[in-house]
């Protein structure tokens, strides 16, 4: 008994199902990332081997993507990569089960991919797209191809590489026919793809507009950007072995066939409208070329969307300044002008400050020619003439004040007989408001002078004028600081020591270091970006009145102006120098105009 007793002690109990299927799965998958015996399994290594050489591969591909589209945000992105297949990788290393860790690399390394190549699609042309199907077919056909397999597939054609910039001719009148030719023709044109580069670069800068100063020698390409004409490139003249044009040539000749115009022509004025479009944004653009003494110049304009501003804060104005507007916009008669200088925001500017007129408690009439038309603003009644039919203000006017409102807004003042009209509705307690361009507020009503209304009546009338210029904001990235000389201080109308620090363009450093330096990838390193406004309000009083009849010389009112202190453009700009908004020297530059 005792002999059968010491076996049975020692027999190992037998084993459950479930002990008997773990050890069968663990013969077959081993534990994590071990194989038998609690070495590290092959095939397990292998398979990480394999995801870890596809991420590397990927990484290295959205690197050079990203450099070659010039990503801002390339090191970033490239450092959010790198830190999401690390961490993932260390977490699916730690978890025992293999093939639930294996997943997680896979994930970490597809997952991110995927997000990166939909927001690099976005906004592309179809042909520039990755991971698309006709992309797939692509990469497959030049494999295959490298083994003697040929794959049918469609052929991308020239026009559809490169920036992602698709044009199109505009021309009023012209037949549908007419216009896909020119496009087909621009299309085959060896310079297309580098003016559609251009376009790309001046609309990603932000330009209005872009010239082409063209001569035998060079050409130098600038951007009018918020205002100023700024040099961007200057480009020899180079020609290609085999070709007998350099590549702007061609290039600028590629915009020509889009218009319907002659290449061969570099003396005649050409041009005409073309949209071009870009993330699905369309842009109106013009083109116009024109023969100079030492070549030929072109220039490009882009008729952005402009912003709508609606209230008086959004137009920058102090609160004081509001509160004299609001009074000339309000009274119960006067003849108020509101004016600034050409491409400084008056039909802008003047929507808002007739939007902030009193339309609600008494009838307001607008007059508008229907060749340029307006924005619709609420509560005005708007009657139209048709400046191509000879007709003028004075068609409409008549009739306006015959049904007696209390208001009347005419933009264009085109006739001396328009004006006379309406400053002699001024003494029958009518307000009206005028725009007209100049550069400065007693410029505005010499302007009107200069149409040979009759001074007396005229200044009788006249109310008060406001100016607007446009000065360029400091970029509020790479502004830099400045202790500001006692000189300058006064210059600006400070006391010394109430200002400690202005802003200015950040100044340029020695070339070694100028080179290390990171741009800015705000301003692209002009220092400006964005523009807004400064105004000058002058309100007419006896003696300004008086010099306008008696001594109608601009030098005059300005000097009288100064003596009873009506705060101007120098008062105004330098407030916004103090509150770092902009610059001495664009405040100079503005007020040299």
């Amino acid at each position: 008994a005792a002999k059968d007793a010491a076996p049975a002690a020692n027999e190992t109990a037998p084993a459950s199902p479930g002990d008997r299927a773990k050890s069968e799965a663990e013969k077959i998958l081993g534990t994590g990332w071990w194989g038998t015996g609690n070495y590290f399994s092959i095939t397990k290594i292998v398979l990480f081997i394999i995801v870890f050489w596809l991420w590397v591969y990927t990484a290295d591909w959205m690197n050079d993507d990203m450099e070659h589209r010039k990503v801002e945000s390339r090191e970033m992105r490239n450092l959010q990569f790198f830190l999401i297949y690390l961490i993932g990788s260390a977490i699916a290393f730690y978890i025992p089960t293999f093939w639930a860790a294996f997943p997680i690399t896979v994930l970490v390394w597809i997952v991110p991919a995927v997000v990166y190549v939909k927001l690099r699609n976005k906004g592309l042309p179809e042909p520039e797209k990755v991971w698309t199907r006709d992309h797939i077919v692509y990469v497959y056909a030049v494999l295959l191809s490298k083994i003697g397999v040929k794959v049918k597939m469609k052929k991308r054609m020239s026009y559809e590489t490169g920036v992602p910039v698709e044009l199109a001719p505009t021309e009023k009148g012209a037949a549908p026919q007419v216009l896909q030719g020119r496009l087909i023709l621009a299309r085959n044109a060896p310079g297309y793809n580098d003016f559609r580069a251009y376009l790309y670069d001046g609309l990603l800068r932000g330009a209005d507009a872009i010239m082409f100063d063209y001569t035998p020698q060079k050409t130098v390409v600038r951007h009018q950007i918020d205002g100023v004409w700024i040099e961007i490139i200057e480009v020899p003249r180079v020609v290609e072995k085999g070709k007998e044009k350099d590549k702007l040539e061609l290039a600028l000749e590629a915009g020509k066939l889009l218009l319907g115009a002659n290449p061969a022509d570099r003396r005649s004025k050409q041009g005409g409208p073309f949209v071009a479009t870009l993330n699905k944004t369309k842009y109106d653009c013009e083109f116009v070329s024109q023969g100079t003494r030492g070549g030929e110049a072109m220039m490009i304009q882009f008729v952005r969307q402009k912003v709508a501003f609606n209230t008086l804060d959004e137009l920058g104005l102090f609160p004081q300044v509001q509160e004299r507007l609001r009074t000339f916009l309000n009274a119960p008669k006067g003849f108020f002008v509101i004016s600034a200088p050409p491409a400084n925001g008056l039909r802008s500017s003047a929507d808002v400050f007739i939007r902030n007129c009193d339309r609600f408690t008494r009838d307001v009439a607008a007059v508008e020619d229907v060749m340029h038309p307006d924005r619709q603003i609420e509560n005005i009644i708007l009657n139209r003439y048709d400046s191509s039919k000879g007709e003028s203000p004075m068609t409409v006017l008549p009739d306006i004040f015959f049904k007696e409102p209390q208001a009347v807004v005419v933009r264009e003042m085109v006739n001396v007989d328009s004006l006379t009209l309406c400053c002699e509705e001024v003494v029958n307690n009518r307000l009206i408001i005028s725009t007209i361009k100049a550069k400065d507020a007693v410029e505005a009503m010499f302007r009107f002078l200069a149409m040979k209304v009759d001074p007396q009546l005229f200044a009788s009338a006249l109310a008060g004028v406001v100016c607007q210029r446009l000065v360029r904001k400091l970029c509020p990235e790479c502004k830099e600081g400045f202790q500001p000389p006692p000189q300058l201080l006064q210059s600006l109308g400070f006391a010394p020591g109430t200002v400690k620090e202005l802003f200015r363009v950040r100044s340029p450093l020695p070339p070694e270091l100028e080179q290390k330096r990171k741009p800015c990838s705000t301003c692209n390193d002009i220092g400006y970006k964005g523009r807004t406004a400064i105004f000058e309000l002058i309100e007419l009083n006896d003696e300004l009145r008086s010099l306008l009849v008696t001594q109608p010389n601009p030098a005059a009112i300005r000097q009288a102006v100064v003596k009873q202190r009506q705060p101007g453009f120098l008062q105004y700009g330098a407030e916004l120098v103090r509150q770092g908004i902009t610059s001495v020297d664009e405040l100079s530059r503005v007020l040299k105009m």
